[in-house]
């Protein structure tokens, strides 16, 4: 099966995925992630792949059913001068954590996002991101789109768990893909834009309209 043939038949592969849930809940929430999976777009000419926010939000509002519940999208840039790759990680949890509150562990949602961007090779063998080169001429830029999804449960509705869905744009004055060899300490004038959206996902969700 090609890459493409691959993520065409499950394209929620295309989204790195963490899960805290006990077994119980894991059914629905593999029924859930070929929501978000929907919109993964596979572009034919780059052999890239994006996550498309607009139909996404746009398909969360309309979304007719009660097994989905509490929809909170935010948004955000964090722009660093000369900053290590762990400082990085550190701030985009932070952001994470404070604006969605899903219950995660935060140094552990630290080390994930830390372990993507120090292994963006493995990472996008897997799929789950896409490097870009710079469109402005003259720039060094380039950057990646992360793609990644937590599972946890919630405290307070017994009935449901938390998702959060979330693309990270990391940017950085690197020309080339090759060169993107990252480590903890790495030092660099880096660029992230966070995407995320929470949602409370019942565990009789049946995926019926999406």
């Amino acid at each position: 099966m090609s890459f493409k043939d691959k993520f065409s038949a499950n394209p929620e592969l295309a989204i790195d995925q963490f899960s805290k849930l006990p077994e119980s809940l894991v059914p629905a929430s593999v029924k859930f992630m070929k929501f978000p999976g929907r919109y993964v777009k596979f572009d034919d000419t780059t052999g890239k792949k994006h996550f498309d926010w607009k139909e996404f939000k746009a398909a969360i509002d309309r979304y007719p059913a009660l097994d989905l519940a509490n929809f909170l999208f935010r948004s955000t840039v964090i722009s660093q001068t000369d900053v290590t790759v762990s400082v990085m990680a550190k701030k985009i949890a932070a952001f994470l954590d404070d604006t969605l509150r899903v219950g995660v562990d935060l140094h552990e949602l630290e080390t994930t996002i830390e372990a993507t961007f120090t292994h963006l090779k493995e990472k996008k063998e897997k799929g789950v991101v896409d490097f870009y080169p710079s469109t402005e001429e003259g720039t060094r830029r380039s950057s990646w789109e992360c793609r990644l999804w937590f599972a946890l449960p919630n405290e307070y509705l017994r009935n449901y768990f938390s998702c959060m869905v979330t693309t990270i744009k990391l940017e950085a004055n690197i020309e080339d893909e090759e060169s993107w060899v990252l480590h903890g300490s790495t030092t660099n004038n880096f660029s992230a834009t966070v995407d995320s959206l929470k949602v409370y996902v019942s565990k009789d969700f049946k995926g019926l309209y999406i």
